[in-house]
């Protein structure tokens, strides 16, 4: 069943074996495993992230000290978390702009219940908990209600905004336990605790993206729906799964945020940081139109924003000038993407 539905896969979208090899198989020469590898989207970021670093060190002195690329790998964790689960519902066919709300929401009443006196596992599991609700009603209302997902992911985004203000009064929650700013603010043998959350949430995806059925089927859906469906994919259940998966990612950035900044902020999160998500997910190499992307590219891209963005401040330029840096990158990564789909069907 699986080898007709990649089959048929070929013919109209995208299959997961698609991504080129980076390993040298029986019969190909050096040159052609270079080529291949040189010709992948997450090589091409490399590089570019590469040479945005070596301007920023000629620019600033400050560039290369250890603090500062410390706090390039914290500033791109938030992007890269959310981007796992925002990453894999993009690849899977959907779209999910309440993030940025979802983030703010699960980190203000995990922080709450905290201040409570909560026990700071069961608080973060309860903000966790809240975000896969809102995940499930995307779904339902997307599904079962036939509304498209950027009008329903919207709608839920401008609606929690609202909630959020709400529950708090458009007051910060502070106070926050030391035990969880200890989490989000310290480090192990000098790795911040933060990062090695994003490498274990990042693991966690590549493995579910790149070695189980699931991830298989995901990619089936972003590729082809049609024959994803009258191949025996539940599309229903996957979908369920990547919207509950995309809100607690965009959950979990919040209370990490919330635990490095030493409070919940009514003003963290919103419309920003959902655009900003957007665009390290497209930079990544993952495509708008489903089927096509990686959990490494995501990574890449997240740090590529966080390396922009931290370059712009050391080179003293007003901060004006990241909006405009990320929505030329945002429509530059869009068309790349257009003309990689064009160029790979070419081939077919």
């Amino acid at each position: 069943m699986m080898t007709t539905l990649l089959s048929r896969r070929t013919r109209r979208g995208p299959s997961p074996e698609q991504k080129e090899p980076v390993t040298v198989e029986e019969g190909t020469s050096a040159a052609e495993w270079v080529r291949r590898v040189m010709s992948r989207q997450e090589t091409t970021l490399a590089i570019v992230v590469v040479v945005v670093g070596v301007l920023a060190a000629m620019k600033s002195d400050l560039f290369l000290d250890s603090d500062n690329l410390l706090e390039i790998l914290r500033s791109s964790v938030i992007y890269f978390v959310m981007g796992c689960g925002a990453g894999l519902l993009i690849i899977g066919g959907g779209l999910d702009f309440a993030a940025g709300a979802i983030f703010t929401l699960s980190a203000l009443m995990a922080s709450k219940m905290l201040v409570s006196s909560v026990p700071w596992p069961i608080a973060i599991l309860g903000g966790l908990a809240l975000a896969a609700l809102v995940g499930a009603i995307n779904h339902v209302v997307i599904t079962y209600w036939h509304v498209p997902p950027i009008i329903a992911t919207l709608g839920m985004f401008y609606m929690l905004t609202g909630v959020d203000n709400l529950v708090t009064g458009g007051n910060d929650v502070i106070g926050l336990p030391q035990v969880v700013q200890d989490i989000g603010q310290g480090s192990i043998l000098g790795v911040p605790n933060i990062v090695l959350i994003a490498i274990v949430v990042g693991l966690w995806f590549w493995v579910l993206l790149e070695r189980t059925r699931f991830g298989v089927n995901v990619r089936a859906l972003g590729g082809n729906r049609a024959a994803a469906v009258a191949n025996g994919v539940r599309a229903t259940r996957v979908d369920l799964a990547l919207y509950v998966l995309s809100a607690v990612t965009a959950g979990l950035a919040g209370v990490i945020y919330s635990a490095r900044v030493g409070s919940a902020q009514v003003t963290a999160g919103g419309s920003s940081t959902t655009l900003i998500v957007v665009t390290a997910v497209l930079i990544g190499g993952v495509s708008l139109l489903g089927g096509l992307g990686s959990i490494q590219g995501i990574a890449i891209g997240a740090v590529l924003l966080s390396l922009i963005d931290n370059a712009l401040v050391l080179s003293n330029i007003p901060p004006q000038y990241n909006t405009i840096v990320v929505g030329a990158i945002l429509v530059g990564a869009v068309a790349i993407d257009h003309l990689r789909r064009e160029r790979i069907f070419r081939k077919r």
